[in-house]
């Protein structure tokens, strides 16, 4: 299973710095019990008629089920962060491809 969880970058701080935390704070993640790999990903429009949604997307692969995943202390404190900086995260499950 993988696990995406998809946010704005945090407003009111520069660009340079919201990498920063978004690097250091995600990186944490590779602790967290049942995650295998994790990849961070800056996302870009694919065309001008269809802007993106959000600034950051975070790949999780995980080997447990993905609510022990995301209610595990780390996660936790990882999406309640970006909650409180109002960055509107979403978090959603994609089964493992078979191709």
């Amino acid at each position: 299973m993988r696990i995406l969880v998809l946010w704005n970058a945090c407003r009111g701080v520069s660009t340079d710095e919201d990498a920063r935390w978004v690097e250091q704070e995600s990186a944490k993640l590779s602790s967290c019990d049942g995650v295998r790999a994790l990849r961070l990903h800056q996302v870009e429009s694919a065309a001008l008629r269809h802007p993106r949604n959000w600034d950051w997307c975070l790949e999780l692969a995980v080997d447990e089920p993905p609510n022990a995943v995301v209610r595990a202390a780390v996660c936790a404190e990882f999406l309640a962060d970006l909650r409180l900086l109002g960055t509107k995260p979403s978090v959603l499950v994609l089964p493992e491809s078979a191709a």
